[in-house]
């Protein structure tokens, strides 16, 4: 089974390794959680898959978030998609494959970015809410194969 995509245009922020998942930044000794894909303020971000939105949160660090409950290869898996300017669903509600969930923005610690910094963060994860580092999360890549 394949996934959609989060974003119509899915790059890498900059093309470097720091906006890539694992222990990628300060030289290898800090992780990031997820892929940080180049989205202009206002870039529709898509449904990977059907499920349902396991929550929505507009505080911390990633900002306006929202959590996709999906089925991959018979586990329960969790699209995040961070720093949003607009939360389009609802907790609970049920999603489609490629249905649009909100817009890219600038929220949480990604408030001050300007220009080509401005992105979506994608996590994706296997506890809808894991804590710091890269337990209970994957790397993209392995699931969509890129």
């Amino acid at each position: 089974m394949t996934l959609g995509w989060p974003l119509a245009r899915n790059i890498i922020r900059g093309g470097i390794k720091n906006n890539s998942f694992g222990m990628v930044r300060n030289g290898g000794t800090r992780a990031h959680q997820g892929w940080d894909l180049e989205a202009p303020i206002g870039t529709p971000c898509f449904a990977v898959d059907d499920g349902r939105i396991e929550f929505v949160n507009d505080a911390g660090a990633l900002g306006k978030t929202i959590a996709l409950a999906f089925t991959f290869e018979g586990r329960t898996l969790y699209a995040i998609y961070a720093h949003l300017s607009a939360i389009e669903v609802a907790d609970g509600q049920t999603i489609k494959r490629g249905q649009r969930l909100g817009l890219t923005g600038k929220s949480g610690n990604a408030i001050e970015m300007q220009g080509k910094q401005i992105h979506l963060h994608f996590e994706i994860r296997t506890s809808a809410t894991p804590g710091l580092g890269l337990g209970g999360r994957i790397d993209p890549k392995d699931i969509f194969h890129a």
